[in-house]
């Protein structure tokens, strides 16, 4: 990381509290550092994060108070799946 290219990054290990906000919530339509996509239903924060497993791709939703963290594999596998198995998630109701 001698290039400062893990500087500012989320890192494993530093958790926040569950629902806590971590810090500004970055302007929506960024490219640099964490990206905030939103619309009137859903508000999430993205970026590449480092772990001891490699990188991931960190997804925030700070209005649920959630996170998941994707590898390679794991996005891969989202690139080829049919909108019928997002309209499927959208279908269920989020938990607690």
């Amino acid at each position: 990381m001698d290039s400062g290219e893990g500087a500012g990054r989320f890192e494993v290990g530093a958790w926040p509290a569950e629902g806590a906000l971590l810090g500004t919530i970055p302007a929506e339509g960024g490219t640099n550092g964490p990206v905030m996509i939103s619309n009137e239903f859903a508000d999430v924060v993205v970026s590449k994060v480092r772990t001891r497993n490699g990188v991931r791709l960190d997804i925030w939703s700070p209005r649920r108070g959630t996170r998941v963290q994707l590898d390679a594999v794991e996005l891969d596998c989202l690139s080829y799946q049919p909108k019928e198995t997002f309209s499927e998630l959208l279908e269920r109701r989020p938990g607690p």
